[in-house]
């Protein structure tokens, strides 16, 4: 039979009354010679149910509900300062990105950029579409460069009023005329999307076109709205294709795309 909080008090109001008995027995001299056999009983009884209270449910007093309120208090006050915390280092983050723009535009006064924060990424492709929040009233236009601050992000590829679509260079349908930084050597690039791990690859080089990984990629000039000198990315490596007659490399671009809070779009240079 399973031992409720009724049954244990009713069990111990009858042990007191016994015990009550006892003493009014033991006074008037009754007992006799049975009060050691009883005192032990009563003692082992007391024994027996000692571990009965340790389980038994207590209701919690007036201080420790204080004190229950408190600790949840104290727990949501937590988790709002740990948001806090998580919107203040984006902000920063966002600053950062800022300031870094706005140093590379005071370096080149011959670039016009616009600046802009990217306000949402495609779904079904958050490495390599997003929109910002310029668009044509703003003077954007299809094909302009988007920089990251002197790192070319990607291309626009769709304007609305009051907002672009941006395609990232590493996205397949995007191919630029691009050349080594220390030779001069051109050549395309191509992204590779998820298949090519977010990679680049630069191909049309010739075989024995001199490479070192490490050296940076930029722009050639050859694309349609595409100053030359805006960096791409960076080598990892390559291989001589005896059969194309070409040496292609592997660039890795240098903008992780989705921790892009702002950006600047190109909207004319010198050279264009």
């Amino acid at each position: 039979m399973p031992l409720t909080l009724k049954r244990t008090t009713l069990f111990i109001v009858i042990l007191l009354l016994a015990s009550t008995v006892l003493v009014v027995l033991d006074r008037q001299q009754r007992l006799g010679g049975i009060t050691a056999p009883l005192t032990g009983l009563v003692t082992d009884v007391q024994r027996g149910i000692a571990p009965v209270f340790a389980f038994l449910p207590v209701p919690a007093t007036s201080s420790e509900r204080e004190l229950r309120a408190e600790v949840e208090r104290l727990r949501a006050e937590r988790n709002a300062l740990l948001a806090e915390v998580a919107r203040l280092r984006q902000a920063q983050q966002e600053l950062d990105q800022l300031r870094a723009q706005l140093r590379f535009q005071q370096e080149h006064p011959g670039l016009q950029l616009v600046p802009a924060r990217i306000i949402g990424f495609d779904p079904e492709r958050p490495q390599r579409v997003f929109v910002i929040d310029r668009g044509s009233e703003a003077g954007i236009r299809v094909g302009m460069a988007v920089l990251d601050p002197n790192v070319l992000v990607g291309i626009v590829t769709r304007v609305e009023p009051d907002r672009s679509q941006v395609t990232a260079v590493t996205d397949p349908s995007i191919q630029l005329g691009a050349q080594l930084s220390e030779s001069g050597a051109e050549g395309i690039v191509y992204g590779q999307g998820w298949r090519g791990s977010g990679l680049l690859i630069l191909r049309h080089l010739p075989p024995d076109t001199p490479y070192r990984n490490g050296e940076l990629v930029v722009t050639s000039g050859r694309t349609a709205g595409i100053p030359p000198g805006l960096v791409i990315g960076v080598v990892i490596g390559g291989s001589r294709q005896v059969a194309d007659d070409e040496l292609r490399l592997t660039v890795r671009p240098l903008v992780d795309i989705p921790s892009l809070r702002t950006a600047s779009v190109l909207v004319s240079s010198a050279t264009q």
